[in-house]
């Protein structure tokens, strides 16, 4: 099964789900081997049973499950009521032909009412309003009974639609209350959680509906003020009528919006699909920026900026074209997006990192009317950092600063584990063995002073030692680049792994002593990966936490809507150049996704830290040296950076 759900990070307990790896050492402590964390600002040492994980993976595959369910009833749903809607038009096709009769020269008095019906914006409008009309001649009746069984059968596809749509709500609900205890699990064991951010739906397939409903709906008003011939006026003239205003044809009367109303939304449902981008670029829009249209208002700025030279309006009284604006207290305004009708906004959300459809906030800052002409609002006053932009909260690197991994990422497996027990140690393992090549560079996690010390069962064990009477301790390299006394920086290269001591292949023991006691360096190495990793992150998702709802499939993986764009392209243009498929092997990866285990057995990264948590990586299958050659130079075409071999990403 193909991991595609947001779920915990679990990543603290890597270190209880690791076997005793071929790699282990015997590292007999010179002092009591248990734990402590008084005076080290660290997070306390979680003793996280293998059953925490077991529960979490269930919980995960409970709401993988829901998920899936409510996937393919979104689908199923969404296929009746595009059959529902061919029914109508049959139906529509048929009541045309009678309203032509009406037309014609021997129409009967009824002509005017049905050629109005006839520009019905709802199907539904006209059919049953022909209907009612009894004074229909005879000589069409044939046709109205062909519509009349189109439209029962349309009728029926949609309450299969309904009944679809409540299934996969109640898949939804349940995938929710998994997701509450999920974190619930997460608060007690200090760790994260993430959901769906508010606006947006849980599916990928829910986006694409909710996309095309507004679309269609939208184009399907510009038709009808074209067949009644309405014209719409410049806003200026109906400033006094409130920005819009209303026009009867026949039987039928339709809102009139402003021409530059009209011009905006036209280009808004035109971007739906494009890039969000935190400037304005080429397909690709900010939240603010993409309300500026050729011919339409004068919209250019920030969130704020919009919000403090529009007209202020009730949200209750709400028309299309209207902007809708969110804020918190530390960060002002940040966010803005368009109402198209239908409790939907049109928006260019970071969370989404995509311009499309959102629900309507439930309570919004505040709606404004740019029709209404020039406004006087004052914004609220912003931190000078805001933390959330776009819709997205900015992640932040709050914990211990000056932490650096031992061992870069890639170069690694995880091994023995923290607390370990068994022949090869005199008591309980007292740190964390990460598996490497023969002379892989190791760093120092912190700065401190070195001192050097020959012990048996390490090699030469180095030891950086720190004024707040903490240590790291470091063994079995096979080259060491520092000296006795030296005082080095984070991040500095100290050694080289090897195998020397009591150990049966290369790797690096990696040991934190607090007061000469010893505490589990996972939860310290892992909140350092984490918060290294907020700087690549988007929409304020954690690693491996991203909602299925934002990303877009290609092939059997998932990405980033934005990259699956591109890599949809590459993937074309690799069929039409070489006549076969271009494989997608990998993509993103959800925490338990980055479960995985190398030919050693050891885990290939620590789960939460993978750069394919964040659905902006891909990977591909093999390719001739040709095919790679291509790929290469049309991957760069289209914006994405090579990360090795067959790897690609959209940015650094």
């Amino acid at each position: 099964m193909r991991w595609t759900r947001v779920i915990i990070g679990a990543t603290v307990a890597v270190a209880t789900l690791a076997p005793t790896a071929a790699t282990a050492e015997p590292s007999p402590a010179p002092t009591p081997s248990t734990t402590a964390s008084a005076g080290l600002d660290v997070p306390d040492p979680l003793a996280i049973a293998p059953s925490a994980i077991s529960q979490l993976t269930t919980l995960a595959l409970r709401y993988e499950s829901n998920l899936a369910v409510a996937e393919e009833r979104r689908k199923e749903a969404a296929q009746l009521t595009r059959d529902a809607d061919r029914q109508l038009a049959v139906a529509r096709a048929y009541v045309a032909q009678v309203v032509d009769y009406a037309m014609s020269p021997n129409s009967d008095p009824f002509a005017q009412r049905l050629s109005a019906l006839a520009a019905a914006e709802d199907p539904v409008d006209l059919i049953t309003g022909v209907f009612s009309t009894e004074q229909i001649t005879e000589a069409r009746e044939g046709n109205l009974g062909e519509a009349k069984r189109a439209f029962e059968a349309a009728q029926a596809l949609q309450k299969r639609a309904d009944r679809a749509t409540e299934a996969a709500e109640k898949a939804e609900k349940a995938a929710t209350r998994q997701l509450e205890q999920v974190g619930e699990m997460a608060e007690q064991l200090g760790l994260g959680a993430s959901s769906t951010p508010q606006g947006l739906p849980e599916t990928r397939t829910e986006q694409q509906e909710w996309n095309r409903s507004a679309a269609t709906t939208w184009r399907r008003y510009r038709v009808q003020l074209k067949r009644l011939g309405v014209t719409p006026p410049p806003a200026s003239r109906l400033v006094k009528a409130g920005g819009s205003r209303t026009a009867t044809v026949g039987s039928r009367t339709i809102e009139v919006l402003p021409v530059q109303t009209i011009r905006m939304l036209d280009a808004l449902v035109d971007r739906i699909g494009d890039d969000y981008a935190a400037r304005n670029g080429a397909g690709a829009w900010s939240c603010g920026g993409l309300v500026e249209v050729e011919g339409g208002y004068d919209l250019r700025g920030t969130p704020a900026q919009l919000y403090a030279r529009t007209v202020k309006v009730p949200p209750k009284s709400i028309k299309r074209g209207d902007l809708v604006f969110s804020a918190t207290k530390s960060s002002g305004i940040h966010h803005v997006g368009v109402y198209i009708g239908d409790d939907r906004v049109i928006d260019a959300p970071a969370t989404r990192a995509q311009v499309g459809v959102s629900r309507m906030p439930a309570k919004p800052y505040a709606v404004t009317r740019p029709s209404l002409g020039v406004g006087r609002n004052t914004p609220p006053k912003a931190a000078k950092a805001p933390t959330t932009v776009c819709n997205a909260s900015k992640p932040v690197a709050a914990t211990r600063q000056g932490w650096t991994f031992p061992l870069k990422q890639g170069t690694y497996g995880i091994s023995a584990g923290f607390g370990m027990g068994g022949s090869m140690w005199q008591s309980t393992h007292t740190g964390q063995d990460l598996s490497a090549p023969t002379g892989t560079p190791i760093y120092a996690s912190r700065g401190g002073t070195v001192s050097l010390q020959e012990v048996g069962w390490a090699g030469t064990l180095i030891t950086i030692s720190h004024p707040d009477g903490t240590a790291e301790r470091y063994a079995h390299s096979s080259k060491v680049l520092v000296q006795d006394g030296q005082t080095v920086s984070s991040g500095d290269q100290i050694a080289l792994v090897g195998s020397r001591g009591n150990s049966t292949g290369p790797h690096l023991h990696f040991e934190i002593q607090v007061d000469g006691q010893f505490i589990d360096p996972m939860p310290v190495l892992v909140q350092f990966l984490a918060n290294a990793g907020a700087g690549t992150g988007w929409g304020g998702y954690s690693n491996g936490q991203v909602p299925r709802g934002v990303m877009c499939p290609v092939g059997d993986v998932l990405l980033r809507c934005d990259v699956a764009k591109r890599a949809d392209r590459l993937a074309a243009g690799f069929r039409r150049k070489f006549g076969e498929p271009l494989t997608f092997t990998a993509g993103y990866r959800d925490i338990v996704g980055q479960i995985q285990r190398g030919d050693d057995g050891a885990l290939v990264d620590i789960p939460g830290t993978s750069p394919f948590g964040w659905g902006t990586r891909f990977e591909l299958g093999s390719l001739s040296r040709a095919e790679r050659a291509w790929v290469a130079k049309r991957a760069k075409a289209l914006g994405l950076t090579a990360q090795g071999g067959t790897t690609w990403s959209l940015g650094s």
